[in-house]
């Protein structure tokens, strides 16, 4: 495969690493001072990526919260010591993180957060003087910027960086009309994307007249959340761009990473579900806005951008920023862009070298999901199972792999266990 080239940014504001204090381990897991075991904090597909990331290269991992069944199967899981039953909500603070972490009895360890809401957990503990647990993370006021999503649109206005329309919404008095759009629709966006889906099951609400938005408005603010009004960019789910990378605490850009997306569902508002690697210079425009808004936060760590290229102007547009380890990591990792490696040894004051090249041309696809993503296509003659049976064979996947089988198995084994009991609670036709 061809390779991807870029130059490292040296600019960039200087961001001085928080004082660790750091005290002698009595584990035996932490005998070895270089080597800290990494605590990943949220689960999932993230968490799964983040911990073979590390287990390949013979760190100790530990999951808190105990999570997701496929992950718990993982030939490289523990759960953190001291950890409370899986049955026990847990509140994501950096005070529920510093009793975690007291139950667990480790004197040292690298912090690595999987979801929002334990990266600002871990950026608050940063900034606590005498924790004793590594970690390289955006501040609180980066986080401020660049996670609530009203408070994003704001910053990319003021910097100029080509973004969809957007309409900051405090109450039904700006939504007096919905403003002109070509050959697409607007939505409310949330601005806080987590909270907003674990309570609508939804990233967005499309609203195709002011009533619509008014009515659902008023649904969200009594659920105590706010959205922006924004333009959906239109074009097919091959116009979204992901650069991914990493920028150290010095406020250097030393890794980037270029994908893009092929298919996704559910449609408009969902996750991709297959997309492959492509050189960075496809995606100029995208890396350049990308460090504008990277550079003007002080930003540090692992980070995901999100675009669309606008079909009507040809300019790729910013949607959002993760910032913090994505579902897709391990594909990053696998094609040569190890972030939780370089945050790892960031975090420690080790030096890092820029990572310049990466496969370009591999394919990742996530087959349950991709199953619904394709049916329009088999419908219509676009795809055949046996094109997509090759592209799965052919292709890296988020749960699947072959060092580490089991998550996949169970993962299988589960859905045609369901598969098989819906089959046959279905009623029968027979006699009718």
């Amino acid at each position: 495969m061809e390779s991807s080239r870029f130059e490292p940014d040296s600019r960039g504001l200087v961001v001085a690493p928080a004082e660790r204090a750091l005290h002698g381990a009595g584990e035996e897991a932490l005998a070895d001072r270089s080597r800290p075991p990494v605590v990943i904090l949220a689960g999932g597909v993230t968490a799964l990526g983040v911990m073979r990331a590390f287990g390949r290269r013979g760190v100790t991992t530990y999951v808190h919260p105990d999570t997701s069944e496929y992950v718990r199967h993982s030939r490289w899981y523990q759960p953190l010591p001291g950890d409370l039953p899986r049955s026990s909500a847990e509140s994501r603070s950096v005070s529920a993180l510093r009793e975690a972490l007291e139950r667990s009895g480790l004197e040292y360890a690298f912090l690595c957060a999987c979801s929002d809401d334990w990266t600002r957990a871990v950026a608050d503990l940063s900034e606590l003087a005498g924790h004793r647990f590594l970690s390289v993370v955006p501040t609180p006021v980066a986080l401020d910027r660049l996670q609530d999503k009203g408070r994003l649109a704001e910053l990319l206005q003021e910097l100029g960086v080509p973004m969809p329309a957007t309409r900051l919404i405090e109450d039904e008095s700006d939504l007096s009309h919905l403003p002109q759009s070509t050959d697409t629709f607007y939505f409310l966006k949330p601005t806080d994307s987590q909270l907003f889906l674990a309570h609508f099951g939804a990233k967005g609400m499309r609203v195709p007249t002011i009533e619509e938005a008014r009515r659902r408005l008023r649904e969200i603010i009594a659920a105590g959340m706010s959205v922006v009004l924004q333009e959906y960019i239109p074009g097919p789910c091959s116009e979204h761009h992901f650069v991914d990378g990493y920028v150290d605490r010095a406020g250097r850009v030393k890794a980037l990473f270029a994908r893009r997306r092929l298919r996704i569902y559910p449609p408009d508002f969902g996750n991709s579900t297959a997309m492959v690697s492509i050189p960075l210079d496809e995606v100029q425009q995208a890396v350049d806005s990308l460090r504008t808004v990277l550079r003007a936060v002080g930003y540090h760590g692992i980070f995901s951008g999100e675009f669309k290229r606008d079909p009507r102007d040809g300019r790729f547009k910013l949607l959002e920023i993760n910032t913090r380890p994505w579902w897709f990591i391990d594909f990053a990792v696998r094609c040569g862009v190890d972030v939780c490696r370089m945050a790892y040894d960031d975090a420690q004051g080790l030096s890092i070298t820029a990572v310049n090249e990466y496969k370009v041309g591999a394919t990742c696809v996530f087959p349950y999901y991709d199953f619904f993503a394709v049916q329009p296509m088999l419908a219509d003659g676009r795809m055949s199972w046996r094109r997509w049976a090759h592209e799965i064979a052919v292709s890296l996947q988020p749960v699947a792999c072959w060092d580490d089988p089991l998550p996949a198995t169970i993962a299988f084994s589960r859905i045609l266990k369901s598969a098989v009991r819906n089959r046959l609670q279905r009623p029968s036709l027979v006699g009718r």
